[in-house]
């Protein structure tokens, strides 16, 4: 009560006192309303889904490996994901950091395709896993690389193309194994020659297209 009376009584006589209360009282009304602004600014940020752990390429993404985070608007790629539902169950084509968005792109699946045909028809390729003769080389591979896959001749002396232009989507999930992308007229191919011939790639073919 006598705090009350206190304040009123510095209110009513103009003087030093009173200029500093209306200044902190004005300050804090200002720091109170940019703090409302902010939480209002913040709650307006888009919810999308993130890594909540670091993920290898090749694991099968789990419940527990995503999250869902509010995000400033400009930092969100275009195909994000934002439901966890998306990425639960999905293949990862390229590690991942904890705290990283999780997209479309980043997940073995039709958008990856489109990305890594560069406006090819996607329909056109198909995925084929290859088993290689020479499984030393995977470490050298990464998501995304250009390759062509090539075995022997049938007198066994000469090396024999088989796929030009594959593209890199998976190296090393299985042991000796890689996931590559190829033109349906190709793959084939490499699915038969890889039940009676060694495979191996060789980096920098010409890209799809």
């Amino acid at each position: 009560m006598k705090a009350t009376e206190n304040l009123l009584h510095i209110l009513r006589e103009p003087g030093y006192r009173r200029s500093v209360l209306v200044r902190r009282v004005a300050a804090g009304a200002l720091l109170a309303a940019a703090g409302l602004n902010a939480l209002a600014h913040r709650n307006a940020d888009p919810v999308v889904a993130t890594f909540s752990r670091a993920t290898a390429a090749g694991e099968v993404v789990e419940a527990s490996d995503v999250e869902l985070r509010r995000m400033p608007a400009d930092a969100v790629p275009d195909n994000a994901l934002t439901e966890l539902d998306a990425a639960t169950g999905q293949i990862l084509a390229a590690p991942a950091s904890r705290g990283e968005v999780v997209t479309s792109t980043r997940l073995v699946g039709p958008d990856l395709v489109r990305e890594l045909v560069a406006g090819q028809p996607p329909e056109t390729y198909s995925l084929v896993p290859v088993a290689l003769a020479e499984p030393d080389i995977i470490p050298m591979l990464h998501h995304g690389a250009t390759v062509d896959v090539v075995t022997v001749s049938a007198d066994g002396v000469r090396p024999a193309t088989v796929a030009t232009g594959g593209r890199v989507v998976l190296a090393g999930a299985e042991e000796g194994t890689v996931m590559l992308l190829l033109r349906n007229s190709e793959a084939a191919s490499v699915a038969a020659a890889s039940l009676s011939s060694p495979l191996t790639v060789v980096l920098g073919g010409p890209a799809p297209g």
